[in-house]
Formats: C-alpha cells, structure tokens, sequence
C-alpha cells in the first residue's frame, strides 16, 4: 500500500509540473507585459493563479527570470531548476530525421537512460500521464459492467509495440520528419496542458487522446502501453537487464493467481515478473497476500537481496534510493519546442498612456520577438492595432526579412476560425504593423511564421478581446451528464427488470421440479 501511494503521487506530481511549466511562461508575460495588477487584464482562473498565487512567491526570490529560464517544456524535452532531461525515444527520433548527432542532446538522457538501466520502465508505471490516464481505463471498463454494457476483450501481441518502435524510425529516416512526437501520449498531453493554459487549440490531442481511450474502454483493456507504445518498448529494450526487479518466493506462493488479472503491463507476475515487460509498477506485490512478489536487487542471474522483511513480507518497501531517483527523474531537457518562453521584453514601441498597450514577449532561435496590441484588451468590432518587433538578442539588430502573420479565433471544440488569412508583412521603421478587428467576445491567438536558421518557425501569441464567457464549455458539460444519466437509468432499469423476471420465474420452475439456467440446485 506505502509502495502505490508513493507512485500516485509521483504521478500526480508529475502532472502538476507539466501544468506549472506553462504556467510560469503565462506569467513571464503578464510580467514582461507589466499588467500582472491589472484585475481586468488578470480575470479569469489562468490570470488569478498568475496574479494571487505565483506573483506573490516569485516577488519573494532575488532573481525571478533565473527561475522563469530555468524551467520550459514538456515531457518530450524539458528543463527544471536548470537541469536538462530528454526522453530518449525524442533523441533516437532527432537523430533519426535529422541524420545527426547532437551530442548536448544525447547528454540530456544520460539521466532517464541511466535510471532505466538500474530500475526498468519506471517512467512509464511511475512518471507517464498516459499511463495514469489508461490505468483509469480500467476502472471505466467496470463502470460499463455495472452499467450492463460488456467491453471487449481483444488481446494483441506483446511484440507489437516493438515492430511499431523499428517501423516508425524506420519511416523517420527515410522522410526526415518526426513520427513518434505527434502521437506519443506523454508528448500529447504535456502540449495539450500546454495549449490549455495558453488558450490555443486542443482539438486534435483531445481527439487522439479520446480514439485510445475508447479504443482501451470498449476493445481491448491497455491496448496503448501493452502492444503500441514506441517509448514502452524504448525503455523496455534499455531497461532489459534491470538489477532492480520483482520477482517471485515460490515457497510462499499458494498459486492463487491474484496478481494476474491486476497486472498493467498484461503478464503473468508468477511467471513473468523478470521479463522484458515488466514496468516494476508494484501492484502485483500489493495484491499477493501471500508476500510471494517482492522487489530484490542484484546482477541478472546472480545472488539478489529482497526488500521485504521476513517477519512481514507483504510489506514490500521500495529501497530509498529508489524513491528518491524517481523524485529527481521528474525531469528535465530541452525545450527548443517552446517559442513562447517568457523572456524579458524589449520595447522599440510608442506609449499610449490614454489606453494600455499589451506586450507579448517570445523568443525563438536568436530573435527575441514582441508583439504589441493597441488596446491591450480590444473591444469585439474595435480595430486593434498590433504590431511586432524582431532583433537578433546577440547582436541587437532588427529583423528586416519579411514575415507572415494570421489570426485565428480560438474554440474549445472544433476548429479555429481563421478571421485573418496568411498575410506577408515587409518592416516598416523596424516594425512589422496590421489592422485586426475582432468579431466577438473569445480567446484568439496571433501566429507569427518566419524563417529561423534555414526553417520556418511559427509563434502563437494568444490574445483576449472582450470578456470571453464559457457558455460552449458549460454546455458540453450538461449534454455530458444528460448521457451520463440517460446510461444510468437504463442500467437501472435493466438490473430491476432481471431481477423481476426471476422473482416471478424461480417459483414457477420451482413448482414444476426445474432449475432455471445459472441458478443452482
């Protein structure tokens, strides 16, 4: 039991670091912007916890940007208290597509590599949201029991995911474009948390995300981790001769089989807890009363050491350098993919002191970009007028290639509306200046592309033009329930007409000396 309550909040934790990455980078630019007491321009949950929650610590540390800098990114590639962690499948896939090698990227998965060799597929049972998020999986597969909906039961190879690792680099390699990075569910949701708190588009991982679920919920229980996922089989493939394993006391097992219907990873603990596949998630040792699964420690096929006393073996603890590496692999790395990064602004701009101009800070490559709006906050049908600032941080000189800029209007569901098509923009005074009226009151987002060192990198910059309301979200919420209701009631009445069936069925075949199928003499 101490050994799951350790993982959930590993996992959680991990998850409440992927929602704070963002969110520091949010109040980078409410602070660059200098709005962070503005209470109109702070409404709403994002801009209260930047204004009332870390505004107050971040005013507490001599140095706030070095923390701002110091942590950027997602699970894919990230940096926390300045210390780098790279997934190692982001790194084979880079090397694959760009058919280089960058060494300060292999450098930054020198620590998950590291913990994998010692500890197995730990990030994958202990620090994964997809993982967690499937293990929920589960638990709705009982809900559908109990609503009397029976979800299938299709099993595939455990091989699978390992054929789906070659084939995918296989493909990188030959195209130079990344697979993995669109589809690998701790990437998906580090971006879709990402794009939450920024206010941009979530459709497409909401809906990647949903087809796996649905797909583990009603076809096949685990279907991602056990047969597809590329970084299970990464980790797996480094994590093979793993010192730290469970593994079974067959003096104390009384083949009870407990542990197998509870195993994630889909084998057999009795048998398989040594293999490849296990994720040393720890569940099958909370479910053997026997305490015949413990955690040992030692080389593969020599003399190992449990970690569970004699006098109570049910006791499993996890070793405390165990624990304590597990803390410190909530990670860090690159964050290369993050352009807006929150860095201090710069201002080439003229001061309106009748009406607020809002500044939105980013960074990509060498250029530190501005854009500015005039009003911070348009009104729906108010022309707004904005304009963007480039310069070279190392040289100082202003960006003088052409751009493009477009502006799409944000929707929670479905796609963006594009209000402003791709337009191409030459400097002026070195500044890159249009006109934009917003139709209605929402969350828009400004997308500035331009070439960065030989590729085209897009920058969205989120904008909020009146006072948004959540009137979609809301009703969603309510169809949402109505169906969950709608499910309950027919349950509901399903078990009652059963169990009217048989009060007035069993005394009738009773009479007649018969036994009704399912019910024993």
């Amino acid at each position: 039991m101490i050994l799951q309550v350790i993982r959930r909040t590993v996992q959680v934790g991990t998850i409440v670091l992927i929602i704070m990455m963002p969110m520091l980078s949010l109040y980078a630019h409410y602070r660059s912007a200098h709005v962070i007491h503005d209470p109109d321009l702070m409404a709403g949950l994002r801009g209260e916890v930047a204004a009332q929650w870390l505004h107050p610590w971040m005013e507490k540390l001599d140095d706030p940007q070095a923390l701002l800098d110091g942590n950027k990114g997602t699970l894919w590639s990230m940096k926390v208290f300045g210390v780098e962690w790279t997934d190692p499948l982001a790194a084979l896939e880079t090397v694959a597509a760009s058919k280089h090698v960058h060494w300060p990227l292999l450098v930054s998965i020198l620590i998950p590599v590291a913990l994998t060799l010692m500890f197995g597929r730990v990030f994958c049972s202990w620090i994964c949201p997809g993982y967690l998020l499937f293990e929920l999986t589960g638990k709705l597969r009982k809900l559908l029991r109990l609503a009397e909906i029976t979800p299938g039961e299709l099993r595939f190879s455990l091989n699978n995911k390992y054929i789906f690792l070659a084939v995918g680099l296989l493909i990188t390699l030959v195209v130079s474009t990344p697979l993995f990075a669109l589809i690998y569910p701790p990437a998906v949701i580090s971006r879709a948390l990402h794009a939450w708190v920024f206010g941009t588009a979530l459709t497409g991982m909401l809906v990647l995300l949903g087809c796996i679920v649905a797909i583990e919920v009603f076809v096949s229980p685990r279907w991602w981790c056990r047969t597809i996922c590329p970084g299970g089989a990464l980790y797996a493939l480094i994590g093979w001769l793993r010192p730290v394993r469970v593994i079974l006391k067959r003096d104390l097992c009384t083949g009870c089989q407990a542990c197998v219907p509870v195993c994630e990873a889909g084998i057999n603990p009795i048998t398989d807890s040594a293999s490849i596949e296990c994720d040393n998630c720890g569940v099958c040792i909370n479910h053997c009363d026997d305490g015949a699964l413990v955690y040992t420690i030692g080389l593969p096929g020599g003399r190992r050491k449990n970690f569970a006393t004699d006098a109570n073996p049910r006791r499993a603890k996890v070793p405390a350098a165990l624990v304590a590496a597990l803390v410190c692999v909530l990670p860090a790395g690159r964050a290369e993919a993050h352009h807006i990064l929150g860095l201090p602004h710069y201002s080439y701009k003229e001061n309106y002191p009748q009406r607020p101009t809002l500044e939105y800070p980013a960074t990509t490559g060498p250029y530190d970009v501005l854009l500015t709006s005039y009003p911070g906050v348009p009104k729906p049908g108010e022309p707004a007028n904005l304009a963007i600032y480039i310069k070279n941080r190392n040289s100082g000189v202003a960006y003088v290639e052409p751009i493009t800029v477009r502006v799409l209007q944000t929707s929670t569901f479905g796609d963006n509306v594009v209000i402003f098509p791709s337009t191409t923009r030459e400097p002026f005074d070195n500044e890159f200046k249009f006109y934009v009226t917003m139709p209605v009151d929402g969350e828009y987002i400004v997308e500035v592309s331009m070439p960065v060192e030989g590729r085209v990198e897009v920058i969205p910059f989120l904008m909020v033009v009146g006072q948004p309301t959540a009137t979609m979200s809301i009703v969603i919420a309510a169809v949402f329930g109505i169906v969950v209701m709608l499910v309950v009631v027919r349950a509901v009445q399903k078990k009652r007409r059963r169990k009217r069936h048989l009060t007035h069925e069993l005394p009738v075949l009773a009479s007649n000396g018969q036994t009704p199928v399912g019910v024993g003499r």
